[in-house]
C-alpha cells in the first residue's frame, strides 16, 4: 500500500510522514509546481496532471488518498462523495464541511456555542461576517458593521452565510480520532495569519482574510481539557446526525472571548494547514508518543496499525 495526496496544501507534511513509516509515496501535481515538489521530495513518485480534478479518473489500487484543504477547493466535496477514490478518513464530513448549513446544524448537535446566524439580512442588529461557501482559505470573506453595509458589499453570484461577529482570540484546535488505538488526541494548535486583516498598517475598512500561514498555540490547560470535550461532543454529534465514524484528523475553528467563552465558527473534516507548524513534533503528540510526531506522521502511523488488524477499511468511509 502507498500513501497519496495532491501538490498543495499540506502534501509535503502528508508525504513525509508517510515516508518516516516504511510507506512508499505518490503525489499528483502540476506542471508548474513539480519543479519545487521535486526539490523537495526528490524520491517519491510524482505524477502530472493538466488539473488536480484529474485525481478522480487515475486508477491506482494500491494508493490510499489523503485529503486536504485543497481536494475540497480544487475537486469539490460532492465529486469527492461521489467517487470511488480509497481516501482516509470520512468523505461524507466535506460535504458538511463545504455546506454552510450543514455545517451549521452539525455544530449545534454537537452542543458547541456557536455565533448567530443570519438567514435574513433585514435580521442583523450587530457587526457580521460575511462568507463563502467552501474552502477557500478565508478568500472573499468581509466584515460589516450593520445590514447596509451588508447590502452594499455583498455580491449576488455567490453563495454566502452570515454569522455575528465575535470579538476575541481565533484559536484552531486540530484533532485526531484514532480507531486503531480507540482514542481522541489534541494534537496541537494554532492562529491563522490572514494577509491584512492582520496587518498593523493598512488604508481602507475592509481588511482581507485570505490565510497567509499559521503560528503556533499552546493553550493554558485549564483551558485544553475544555478542547478535549468540544472534541469528543463533534465525534458524537456527527455519529447521531449520520451513524457514521469519524476517523483521523480533523479541525474546530474558535474565538475565545474576554470572559473565556469558547464560540466554534467553523470545523474542517480533515488534515489542515495549520499542522504543518508542527513539523516534527507539536508538544500534546510529542506527550503523547514520547517521539517526534506531526500529522503526517500521525495518518500514516494510524494507516499502518490498521492494516496490521486488517482493518484499514473502518478509516476509509
Amino acid at each position: 500500500m502507498r500513501i497519496g495526496t495532491i501538490a498543495s496544501h499540506s502534501a509535503l507534511n502528508i508525504i513525509s510522514g508517510a515516508k518516516t513509516e516504511g510507506f512508499e509515496t505518490v503525489l499528483l501535481s502540476t506542471p508548474n509546481r513539480t519543479e519545487f515538489y521535486r526539490s523537495m521530495d526528490s524520491n517519491g513518485e510524482i505524477i502530472e496532471v493538466d488539473s488536480f480534478a484529474d485525481i478522480l479518473s487515475i486508477q491506482l489500487d494500491d494508493v490510499v488518498w489523503i485529503p486536504h484543504g485543497s481536494f475540497v477547493a480544487y475537486i469539490g466535496a460532492q465529486r469527492i462523495l461521489e467517487s470511488t477514490l480509497p481516501l482516509f478518513g470520512n468523505k461524507e464530513l466535506l460535504k458538511w464541511e463545504e455546506d454552510r448549513q450543514l455545517k451549521a446544524k452539525l455544530l449545534h448537535e454537537s452542543g458547541l456555542e456557536t455565533p448567530l446566524e443570519f438567514d435574513d439580512v433585514n435580521d442583523i442588529d450587530r457587526p457580521v461576517i460575511v462568507k463563502t461557501y467552501g474552502a477557500a482559505g478565508g478568500e472573499g470573506y468581509f466584515i460589516a458593521k450593520d445590514k447596509d453595509e451588508v447590502l452594499k458589499n455583498i455580491p449576488s453570484d455567490k453563495q454566502y452565510s452570515i454569522q455575528e461577529y465575535v470579538v476575541g482570540t481565533k484559536v484552531f484546535v486540530t484533532y485526531f480520532n484514532s480507531l486503531a488505538k480507540d482514542r481522541l488526541e489534541v494534537f496541537g494548535a494554532d492562529i491563522r495569519y490572514e494577509t491584512d486583516a492582520d496587518a498593523n498598517l493598512r488604508f481602507d475598512d475592509r481588511p482581507s482574510f485570505v490565510v497567509i500561514g499559521n503560528l503556533p498555540m499552546v493553550l493554558r490547560e485549564s483551558t485544553l481539557h475544555r478542547y478535549y470535550e468540544i472534541g469528543k461532543n463533534f465525534i458524537e454529534g456527527f455519529r447521531r446526525l449520520t451513524g457514521q465514524e469519524l476517523p483521523g484528523p480533523f479541525c474546530i475553528e474558535t474565538i475565545i472571548d474576554r470572559d473565556q467563552r469558547i464560540c466554534a465558527f467553523e470545523f474542517s473534516g480533515r488534515i489542515v494547514a495549520g499542522t504543518n507548524i508542527w513539523i516534527p513534533s507539536s508538544p500534546y503528540s510529542f506527550l503523547q508518543f514520547g517521539e517526534e510526531m506531526w500529522m503526517g506522521k500521525r495518518i500514516a502511523r494510524e494507516i499502518g496499525e490498521l492494516m496490521q488488524e486488517d482493518r484499514l477499511d473502518e478509516a476509509i468511509l
